[in-house]
């Protein structure tokens, strides 16, 4: 989760169009759990089962295809280390999709740019978690982040759009704005942004989340970050809007949808459901039939009731797939919102005094 706000709302009216349809946009296909890393703060729990052959998933390509999606992201695990991924992706533009592309990049060689760039890919994202040592760490892979930057310069110079992304931790919360001028003037790629929520895994287990940042350099992290811009921050400017109570919960059943390694249909990557196996079921029936789908579907902010008179809820960032695997429910009040919530708020409040401030003087 990239950070931002989790708005239904905040989407364009066509977006919401489609979301009133029931049609499932962007969907995150999930093709592979395995991967040539070991991130610290992976989510990821490998099944012991069989993921889904080539032609499997061609079938599910053709039945999203037809449900009306138009993005497809294919992640992992790490993609390339499935010997079909370009047989899939190229079956998958042949369908006319907007690809999305996950990749750490430590794969990329001449051969495989060349490939990533004949299927014009939208974008092809990669995660960097901090410079050589921090990045090294993270991954536990040495040299994983100079194989990285040898994968981004070969896509970039093939013409490919290029995003790095990232994850705060308490390991890299101070490299995160050197990393992004970085990343911009020495690289020459955009940024996609920065991950403040880290998540348990798959199976429940919290041990990512001692990763989190403490709240000194969450604040200052936050301060850094807005106090550049003042006002006209991204980031105040998202915070400009009170949440409707009668929105929904997020985009997961709306318009967004993922597709796990072994053909399960969910509304997100966090949010699993039974009885939605794509190898034996349609992928517009599961979406607008299952009871998951319909129960998330009915859900608004008003039913987080805990949440719903806190002074802090126009700060606040809450995934609910993160909130039903920490708390085992959707709705739950998750500490960790709050105390981020707080702190932006904060954060937010003095950097945009100290801005304007520094523009009195001048």
């Amino acid at each position: 989760m990239i950070s931002g706000r989790n708005s239904f709302y905040h989407l364009p009216a066509y977006y919401r169009r489609l979301s009133h349809n029931k049609i499932p946009f962007h969907c995150l296909f999930e093709l592979t759990h395995h991967c040539n890393l070991s991130c610290r703060h992976c989510y990821v729990i490998p099944k012991k089962k069989r993921e889904i052959t080539t032609q499997e998933a061609f079938r599910i390509l053709d039945m999203l295809r037809a449900a009306g999606c138009f993005y497809i992201a294919f992640s992992g695990g790490e993609i390339l280390t499935r010997r079909d991924f370009f047989k899939i992706a190229a079956y998958a533009r042949k369908l006319h999709f907007a690809l999305r592309l996950f990749t750490n990049a430590t794969l990329v060689n001449a051969k495989a740019a060349n490939k990533i760039a004949s299927l014009h890919p939208y974008c092809v994202e990669v995660s960097l978690y901090g410079f050589r040592k921090t990045h090294d760490y993270v991954t536990q892979v040495r040299g994983s982040f100079d194989r990285t930057m040898g994968g981004i310069k070969l896509l970039r110079n093939r013409g490919v759009k290029v995003l790095a992304k990232s994850v705060l931790m308490n390991c890299n919360a101070d490299e995160i704005h050197m990393l992004k001028l970085f990343v911009g003037k020495d690289i020459g790629i955009s940024w996609r942004g920065v991950a403040h929520l880290i998540s348990p895994c798959d199976d429940g287990n919290k041990r990512p989340l001692s990763l989190r940042v403490d709240n000194d350099m969450f604040y200052d992290y936050l301060h850094r970050k807005v106090a550049t811009k003042g006002v006209s921050s991204p980031l105040i400017k998202s915070f400009n809007r009170r949440r409707k109570l009668n929105e929904p919960l997020c985009g997961a059943g709306f318009l967004n949808c993922s597709v796990t390694p072994y053909g399960e249909f969910n509304p997100c990557v966090q949010i699993k459901f039974k009885n939605n196996d794509l190898r034996h079921n349609e992928a517009i029936r599961i979406w607008r039939e299952h009871k998951g789908f319909k129960e998330l579907r009915r859900l608004r902010i008003k039913d987080r009731v805990e949440c719903r008179d806190c002074r802090d809820m126009k700060y606040c960032f809450v995934c609910p797939g993160i909130v039903l695997l920490e708390t085992g429910s959707l709705t739950a009040r998750l500490q960790e919102s709050c105390r981020q919530a707080g702190i932006f708020r904060k954060a937010s409040y003095e950097a945009i005094h100290e801005h304007q401030d520094r523009d009195s003087r001048r």
